[in-house]
């Protein structure tokens, strides 16, 4: 008796481990949150690792931290910096922006990333991190 039921518990258990191996959840886009940070002196530029841009959603991102009241900004560029038409959001600590962009009208799926600087050539360095996304 006892190895009967055994049996059943392991027989269910394959079942619902191997259906769980199938199902795969749908997600529209890159939609994960990937962290960032950045250091960025005078005019200098700092960019988020690259994504691939799966939709044509805006872009997210989320200043987490910008030091001493300061404002960077934001945009998108392709893999290798190609133009795509990105728009620009200005951030604050705290703060989440979504950027507009053409690439996957003009591309289809690429590897993207945001390109970030000082909003001003702050005196000393500007210390910022937070999330992105290449999809919303």
């Amino acid at each position: 008796m006892k190895s009967r039921i055994a049996g059943r518990v392991v027989a269910v258990a394959a079942a619902v481990a191997a259906s769980c191996c199938f199902i795969t959840p749908a997600f529209a886009g890159n939609v994960g949150k990937t962290s960032w940070s950045a250091y960025l002196t005078g005019w200098n530029t700092a960019d988020t690792p690259n994504r691939q841009k799966q939709d044509a959603s805006n872009g997210y991102i989320k200043a987490d931290h910008v030091s001493g009241d300061r404002t960077i900004r934001a945009w998108m560029l392709g893999y290798a910096n190609e133009d795509v038409e990105s728009g620009v959001v200005t951030l604050t600590s705290g703060q989440e922006g979504w950027v507009t962009n053409q690439v996957y009208k003009n591309f289809g799926k690429k590897q993207v990333h945001m390109r970030l600087q000082a909003a001003h050539a702050y005196s000393g360095a500007t210390e910022t991190s937070g999330k992105w996304s290449p999809d919303n």
